[in-house]
């Protein structure tokens, strides 16, 4: 079995044609959806994105793995390695678990060294950085020793290859005639307006309105120097539209190889992403800087032939946790003991439809905060807002209000109450499994010189 697992940077799953997208920035990966499940409701357990690659990478939660940030007190990862020779961990990695069950492992991405995360590299068979670039190389770059690679590997049997792009996050560096080819398709959010925008002038902080460049001048031509109007916002969101549009493109060039030597008919695809970026949510553009549900929604779509499900989409309320045990599954192969992921590969094939009841995740960067999100439902409590405008606890009714515009916490105390029951439970829960060391946001907390919210709050 060939498996490709295409890992996007910052990519809404919003900004897709699969996903409904109106604009045509996505024709590769939309080809992919057409022959594979796409899911709707697909999260990251802990933002940005070395919590997020954590995640999935390791199969647990970033309260278990000790990684909820980018750098500080939230990147202690724990995992239990083998002394010498020895069985394997309990907690083993994915990509590791794949190699000691036959499968080649070969990474590219310069995200281990962008993070300074040399445990991302351990299992792989082999593991390529691009350049020295950490997360600046563009996917030109990234396919130059992929090419070279499939041209002597793409039909060998049982490998599992990971592609890393990181075009779609700020800042926008291609040529700005990526964005021609939406000439005759204007943005088409409708969020935010004029007024809204005008409101958002006042809110301070980095990638806010008016804190997009130091000096307010972008160097840039896809990008904007500040969001002063719905004219500067359409410019933001067409020049991310081109960044994935450029992606999909070198995206597809690995894809015609494939189907060039007579591998991709039958290979595994699987295109998925970090986190996303907010475009005006909590006043915040184009970067990822708290708990929201337009950063914590990714996109997954799953190509894996001989599966013959009819519903190509899937609304289940699933993690990024759940991936590994996922893939394991799909592969027939056992999954550690320690791993908090579940399998959701009978919602691949068709024989299940639900997934969870609800998810708690959490961003540990920026503004200190964790969630819940049920189906209906959004709660994120702030332990530190870093200065910007969150309130200490927000309830948002998701299906509405899918922005998060009005807090209706006090409107309906009664879901807050259950949210609050499902986050403190959650916590006890992750607390009393085996191997927990210390939760991240509490040594967050400390590093900051914050106390921690009281449970009544």
């Amino acid at each position: 079995m060939r498996i490709i697992f295409f890992d996007i940077d910052c990519l809404r799953p919003d900004h897709l044609g699969c996903y409904g997208y109106a604009r045509p920035t996505s024709p590769a990966i939309d080809s992919i959806a057409k022959e594979g499940v796409r899911f709707e409701n697909y999260h990251c357990a802990s933002s940005p994105c070395l919590p997020s690659r954590t995640a999935w990478a390791s199969g647990r939660f970033g309260i278990r793995n000790g990684v909820i940030s980018n750098h500080g007190a939230g990147v202690d990862f724990h995992i239990k390695t083998r002394s010498y020779v020895g069985p394997e961990p309990e907690n083993e990695m994915l990509m590791r678990r794949l190699r000691s069950h036959g499968y080649y492992t070969a990474g590219f991405s310069n995200f281990a060294d962008r993070h300074n995360a040399l445990w991302f590299m351990y299992g792989w068979s082999e593991f390529h950085t691009p350049n020295l670039k950490g997360g600046d190389e563009t996917a030109e770059e990234v396919n130059a020793p992929l090419m070279r690679w499939l041209k002597n590997n793409a039909t060998r049997e049982n490998y599992f290859l990971y592609v890393n792009y990181w075009d779609a996050h700020r800042c926008y560096k291609m040529n700005a005639s990526w964005a021609d080819r939406f000439k005759d398709y204007p943005a088409p959010q409708t969020w935010p307006d004029e007024e809204t925008i005008r409101n958002h002038q006042a809110i301070k902080g980095p990638f806010t309105a008016q804190g997009q460049f130091r000096d307010g001048i972008s160097p840039f031509p896809l990008m904007p120097g500040s969001i002063s109007n719905r004219r500067d916002f359409d410019k933001m969101i067409t020049g991310y539209d081109a960044a994935i549009a450029y992606t999909d493109h070198h995206l597809s060039l690995i894809l015609e190889e494939l189907d060039r030597q007579g591998a991709l008919k039958d290979a595994v695809i699987i295109i998925s992403g970090d986190h996303g970026d907010a475009f005006g949510e909590h006043g915040i553009y184009s970067d990822h800087v708290c708990a929201d549900e337009c950063i914590h929604r990714i996109p997954l779509i799953i190509r894996f032939p001989g599966i013959t499900n009819q519903q190509r989409s899937s609304d289940a309320l699933l993690y990024n946790v759940d991936f590994a045990p996922t893939l394991c599954d799909l592969l027939g192969l056992p999954c550690p003991s320690d791993w908090d992921g579940t399998s959701f590969k009978d919602i691949i094939t068709g024989n299940k439809k639900q997934g969870r009841d609800y998810l708690v995740w959490d961003h540990g960067l920026y503004a200190l905060q964790r969630v819940v999100r049920t189906k209906t439902h959004l709660m994120m409590r702030t332990y530190d807002n870093l200065g910007y405008r969150f309130e200490p606890v927000e309830l948002y009714d998701i299906i509405h209000d899918p922005y998060q515009t009005k807090n209706i916490r006090k409107e309906r105390p009664d879901i807050s109450a259950q949210c609050k029951d499902i986050m403190k439970n959650w916590i006890e829960e992750q607390k009393g499994k085996k191997n927990f060391i210390c939760d991240p946001l509490e040594a967050i907390l400390r590093e900051r010189n914050k106390e921690p919210m009281p449970d009544d709050a």
